[in-house]
């Protein structure tokens, strides 16, 4: 009898050896850690998709997770991140979120975290340079005026995203490596005159919204269709 226990032992150990007995599955209720997967590059302006999934101690779907994620970054121009999301039964344990937006080019970091479970990852993504323009004339009165300082707004944040001089020929402008997506523009002229946002508005507010593409320019125009963005300042009396 102690012979066949031991010759069974030794079948035992071999046959675990060569891996053919599975180890039972680790349980896909608990949760150890978050893991965020996000593109490895994104263009600035271009609306992206990232998911997060709460991972078990064998590092597979934890399906039973529930907790709330919110998510955070170091991109200061940042137009649009996620708001907070519970997870459900549905997502068992994966959820894609849609139309983040990053507009400062560069390395940035995203950070997705569940605060009441103590759960976080960081991503790195590099923000590629969208490549949009403006450019446009400076007036006033529809008469040039010289020493203009052009200033592009991101409409959804209110953020100012970049500031040039009209100073080609005196009174044109062109600032390029703008991002994708809705802008605004403003002007200032040094002495007595009040600054304008285009199209003839008064505050950043009532500004006229331009959308930019990757690589396009736009450019202002008198015609209907593509009316703007044309920057007349006003002269104080």
């Amino acid at each position: 009898m102690a012979r066949r226990i031991a010759r069974w032992s030794v079948v035992v150990l071999l046959v675990a050896g060569l891996g053919l007995i599975a180890a039972p599955p680790a349980s896909a209720t608990g949760w150890r850690t978050l893991a965020l997967r996000v593109p490895a590059a994104v263009v600035a302006g271009v609306p992206f998709d990232v998911t997060v999934t709460a991972l078990n101690a064998a590092g597979r779907p934890a399906t039973a997770y529930r907790g709330t994620v919110r998510f955070a970054t170091d991109d200061v121009l940042v137009r649009t991140l996620p708001d907070a999301y519970t997870f459900t039964r549905a997502d068992r344990g994966t959820h894609t979120f849609t139309g983040l937006t990053l507009v400062g080019t560069g390395p940035h970091r995203l950070i997705a975290r569940d605060v009441s479970h103590r759960l976080n990852d960081v991503d790195r993504v590099l923000v590629e340079n969208a490549g949009a323009a403006i450019e446009g004339q400076v007036l006033s009165g529809f008469d040039p005026v010289e020493g203009g300082i052009v200033t592009v707004y991101d409409a959804v944040t209110g953020l100012a995203l970049t500031t040039g001089p009209a100073n080609i020929d005196g009174y044109y402008y062109r600032i390029a490596g703008l991002p994708a997506g809705d802008v605004k523009v403003g002007a200032v002229v040094p002495g007595p005159y009040e600054p304008d946002f285009a199209n003839d508005r008064d505050t950043l507010a009532q500004a006229d919204v331009f959308t930019l593409s990757p690589g396009g320019t736009l450019v202002q125009s008198w015609e209907p269709e593509t009316f703007g963005p044309y920057l007349d300042v006003q002269h104080i009396e």
